[in-house]
């Protein structure tokens, strides 16, 4: 398990960072891998929160249903992202696969245990927590200030960032998420992302292939758009 946890891509994780070379076993030997299927879900809104988990291949969709039952994407989960924390007995979202998936899942009460061998990792726990909320507070703060096109130059430069760490591109990347998915995130119609794509890449700042690369051709002017010094 050692060897494997020093070649997860969520070794320098928030939460698996907290732990050094010579102790990460101790962290692992607790835990349990897990394997969800391209389409399918790591865990469920309203079941039971007794899990948490660090997903360590793939791609996510963190996601809650309406009433009506619309769906609204709340986040997309890389790899080295901790799932699962809540603050009631039920979870809060559902966990979708975008692409075939592994993560560590741990027992909740087996983690906090640990709190007392290594009290950096409560911290950590914490820390993450902040900073869901924090992600929270930016995408509502796009959902509600921006335009469509402002949206999507958001959108691409923040998953620009979070993937590039993940596959190491360089102005060029898939997007493992589907227009549906976007517009789900961003709060749109799938009519109007692909406009904005459109108009993003009539403005030079974008390439988009049929195969869904997207190259970033200026990041600059992509932040002019997010921050409507542009028209």
């Amino acid at each position: 398990m050692g060897l494997l946890c020093q070649q997860c891509l969520a070794r320098n994780s928030a939460l698996c960072s907290a732990m050094a070379d010579d102790e990460i076993d101790h962290l692992f030997s607790i835990a349990h891998q897990v394997k969800v299927d391209e389409g399918g879900y790591l865990l469920h809104e309203e079941d039971s929160a007794k899990f948490v988990y660090n997903l360590s291949y793939g791609v996510c969709t963190l996601e809650r249903l309406a009433s009506d039952g619309s769906r609204q994407i709340m986040a997309f989960v890389y790899p080295g992202d901790f799932i699962g924390i809540n603050s009631g007995p039920f979870y809060s979202v559902s966990v979708q696969a975008l692409s075939p998936v592994t993560a560590c899942r741990w027992q909740m009460k087996d983690l906090q245990d640990l709190y007392h061998t290594h009290p950096i990792l409560e911290q950590r726990v914490h820390e993450i927590a902040s900073r869901v909320l924090a992600a929270t507070m930016d995408q509502l703060f796009v959902l509600g200030r921006k335009n469509a096109v402002e949206k999507i130059a958001y959108f691409l430069l923040y998953i620009d960032g979070r993937q590039r760490k993940y596959d190491g591109h360089s102005d060029s990347f898939i997007l493992p998420m589907t227009r549906i998915d976007i517009a789900d995130y961003l709060g749109v119609t799938v009519e109007t992302v692909s406009r904005a794509f459109s108009s993003l890449k009539k403005k030079g700042l974008i390439d988009l292939s049929q195969a869904w690369v997207v190259t970033l051709k200026d990041r600059e002017g992509l932040r002019d758009v997010v921050e409507h010094r542009v028209n």
